[in-house]
């Protein structure tokens, strides 16, 4: 038995390619008005570069740069700050039962408190002036590493 042949592929031999043929088969990716929006586009994306990286000429300008930069970031600078602060909080546990003691404090000793009657500690009254000055105080002093003085409430 004799095998089959295999079908004959039509096959077409293309003319020797002229100049004029050449200039009218241009692809659309070397047009000019391609090049032009090419070019535009890499000029603005060069000059937005240059003046990010740019040197400011006066404070105005710096202080102005802040403004924006805040102003245009600052969602991503909270959040950054929110994580770090989260994780500081997560990985020492005593910092966070020291924020929440100091939470508990504010709470207890002066948002929840009726204005009207004054504190007592072991039959010694405090105003809410004495309170407040002691709430603000304390949390600001040991972060510090401070050690506790006593403070004067008299």
């Amino acid at each position: 038995m004799v095998a089959p042949s295999p079908p004959i592929l039509p096959v077409s031999n293309a003319p020797a390619s002229t100049d004029a043929t050449i200039a009218t088969a241009t692809p659309p990716i070397a047009t000019p008005a391609f090049r032009a929006f090419i070019n535009h586009i890499t000029e603005t994306v060069r000059n937005g570069i240059s003046y990010a990286l740019s040197k400011p000429e006066s404070i105005s300008k710096v202080a102005l740069r802040i403004h924006k930069n805040y102003s245009y970031f600052r969602i991503n600078y909270l959040t950054f700050i929110a994580l770090i602060s989260a994780f500081s909080l997560v990985s020492h546990p005593f910092s966070l039962l020291l924020l929440l003691g100091f939470l508990s404090s504010w709470l207890f000793l002066y948002l929840f408190r009726s204005s009207n009657q004054p504190l007592v500690i072991f039959s010694r009254t405090f105003s809410d002036r004495k309170t407040l000055m002691v709430t603000i105080a304390l949390p600001i002093n040991i972060p510090k590493g401070n050690t506790l003085k006593p403070i004067p409430l008299y």
